[in-house]
């Protein structure tokens, strides 16, 4: 019998970029996006230029980009919200996002111009209030607590 679907693998991972991490109380505000090619999950998200936009650059942080399996999938076949979608954007909460540098549990986190959580402070914004709850790599998955 040939497969019905190659897309996903068998297993689902244990976290992926843009999950919840727990189900401890959180605060998530929908957002729409407002950068034309659109916010990937588990990105961080700055404020629009209208009062419920979001971008994926900009001087004020608002949150994380969290992941919607009912998102439409896109041309290029990552996963993201597209421009003019509401996107769920957890402000407070625990969330798994990729770190762009190593990240220590215990560590503040910041994040870069282009929108990737990161450990390292230099020419980087920090994420108020943030912390990584786990560490990892560069290039890892790491749980990020908000708040």
């Amino acid at each position: 019998m040939p497969p019905v679907q190659t897309s996903y693998p068998g297993r689902p991972a244990a976290a992926y970029e843009g999950m919840a991490a727990d189900q401890n109380p959180a605060t998530i505000l929908s957002r729409t996006v407002e950068t034309p090619e659109g916010i990937g999950f588990g990105r961080a998200a700055f404020q629009g230029a209208r009062d419920e936009g979001i971008a994926a650059a900009g001087a004020v942080f608002r949150g994380i980009v969290l992941a919607d399996r009912n998102a439409r999938p896109n041309a290029s076949g990552s996963d993201l919200h597209a421009k003019g979608e509401t996107a769920p954007v957890m402000v407070r909460g625990a969330v798994w996002v990729v770190t762009a540098s190593a990240a220590s549990a215990g560590g503040p986190a910041y994040v870069t111009p282009a929108g990737a959580v990161t450990a390292t402070a230099s020419g980087n914004a920090p994420i108020p209030n943030a912390l990584f709850d786990t560490s990892a790599p560069a290039g890892g998955l790491v749980r990020l607590r908000l708040n």
